[in-house]
């Protein structure tokens, strides 16, 4: 086992046996930082020959939610324009500054080309339904209506966006608008727009309003929004996602999906298909991953006493995506951070294969029960 101890002063920790039982093996707890479990030849050669997705995009992120692992990656990393993509910040924003009834008034800002939902100057909307347009039809006028009406300016919602990055630990991200037409310093990245789907899921309003096909507005005037994501009704567990397009980002494509209780979401940013390429990328996951419960809800890891009294550290319940073709031993590595704490996380336990690092999450304190 490895330990980290900041500000802990003497402290005594006793390692109890995991409970925990995964179909392919004993989980193993490492020794040292340098401690290696190696690849079997069986498992080296099914890893050999899987085939990963086919896809066009120049940049691809496939995240499994739970443990915010990167089940595939192409060149995840790179600061590129995002689109229309950007759109859900703004919505994730929106709701934090904004009530759904709120009524907003379209100023003579709107009229942002090309793709608006038909705003007229003085024209008021809920908010809720501003979302919708904004996030099926991607609507232009809807971000700018939007933006202005809770922030007073389009400038002072894109720092309240940024804000808002900086709190998911956004760090290849910023963003100069709130629709996403290309702009100079306006930019993301795929790793950090599937977390950005992430979150918007996380939100039960946002949640449905892109899970939604067809919303009306009954109007005067009437407006009818239709949710522009290709793969919404045509493929398994697919329950949200944001198109995006700008001649600098090429075609991009949000998706998420959820199928046996599982949540992944593929982002496919400058791609020739960009609907084919996330269907490979989901049915990549789902056909290639296998979830498994590592860790039971509330297990007790360690024992350890801090000023004389016995503390317990513990986990939530770990869900693990693990390659079909691996089929290796799963490792755990506990990095106690801050031991001095009478509650609330105190390090992290770290999940690992022998090819890599498959998720971590919090340690907590507490007491025995």
């Amino acid at each position: 086992m490895s330990t980290r101890l900041g500000r802990c002063g003497a402290l005594l920790l006793s390692l109890l046996s995991l409970v925990a039982s995964v179909g392919f093996g004993p989980p193993q707890w490492l020794e040292r930082d340098g401690a290696d479990v190696g690849v079997g030849p069986a498992a080296a050669r099914a890893a050999q020959a899987t085939r990963p997705p086919v896809i066009t995009a120049r940049n691809a992120a496939l995240l499994d939610v739970a443990s915010g692992r990167l089940l595939y990656a192409r060149a995840a990393d790179e600061q590129v324009a995002p689109a229309s993509l950007t759109k859900m910040m703004t919505a994730l924003v929106a709701l934090e500054l904004g009530q759904p009834e709120q009524r907003i008034t379209a100023s003579s800002h709107v009229y942002v080309e090309p793709v608006v939902i038909g705003l007229d100057a003085g024209e008021t909307m809920r908010l809720e339904d501003l979302l919708y347009g904004l996030l099926l039809t991607s609507g232009n006028d809807a971000a700018v209506a939007i933006a202005e009406g809770l922030a007073g300016s389009v400038s002072r919602f894109a720092a309240a966006m940024n804000r808002k990055a900086a709190e998911l630990g956004l760090h290849n991200t910023h963003f100069q608008n709130p629709h996403g037409l290309d702009e100079p310093g306006h930019y993301s990245t795929a790793r950090d727009v599937a977390r950005i789907t992430a979150a918007l899921m996380q939100q039960p309003l946002l949640a449905r309003i892109v899970g939604t096909r067809v919303h009306t507005v009954p109007g005067p005037p009437l407006y009818q929004f239709r949710n522009s994501n290709p793969l919404l009704g045509t493929v398994a567990g697919v329950d949200g996602g944001k198109t995006g397009f700008t001649d600098l980002a090429g075609r991009c494509l949000a998706v998420t999906a959820e199928r046996g209780g599982h949540r992944v979401v593929a982002v496919v940013l400058h791609s020739q298909n960009p609907a084919q390429d996330a269907q490979a990328l989901l049915e990549f996951a789902y056909g290639s991953f296998e979830w498994t419960t590592a860790v039971p809800s509330r297990s007790r890891l360690l024992d350890y006493q801090r000023e004389r009294e016995r503390r317990q550290a513990r986990v939530e319940e770990v869900a693990i995506a693990v390659p079909l073709w691996e089929r290796a031993q799963l490792r755990f590595r506990v990095l106690i951070e801050d031991a001095t704490r009478a509650d609330g996380p105190l390090g992290r336990l770290r999940v690992e294969s022998p090819l890599g690092i498959l998720g971590e999450f919090p340690l907590l304190a507490g007491t025995p029960r």
